[in-house]
């Protein structure tokens, strides 16, 4: 379906946080920005979730997505923000 306002089912993980509900419905849109090394910054609006944090994974339509920053974090039942970055796999040969 690709980026845009419309509404995304993403899966949520952690490195070491154990995420009750991994499924999160928010909508995604490429802030514009770009951070580096060919890697792109997003923005995510949804319904709070508590599960997201610095160091959550968000994955949906193949690409994997690192938390940046968390705005309304503490207040449930509103809008969070959400601001990531794509994550690119580095020195890997395609062909493998």
């Amino acid at each position: 379906m690709g980026i845009g306002a419309y509404r995304h089912h993403v899966t949520l993980s952690h490195p070491t946080a154990v995420i009750t509900a991994p499924g999160w419905w928010c909508a995604i849109q490429n802030s514009g920005a770009n951070v580096g090394d060919g890697e792109s910054a997003y923005i995510l609006r949804g319904r709070y979730h508590g599960g997201i944090q610095l160091e959550t994974r968000i994955a949906f339509e193949g690409r994997t997505l690192q938390v940046m920053s968390v705005n309304d974090l503490d207040e449930r039942h509103t809008e969070l923000v959400v601001q990531a970055v794509e994550v690119v796999a580095r020195g890997r040969n395609p062909e493998n």
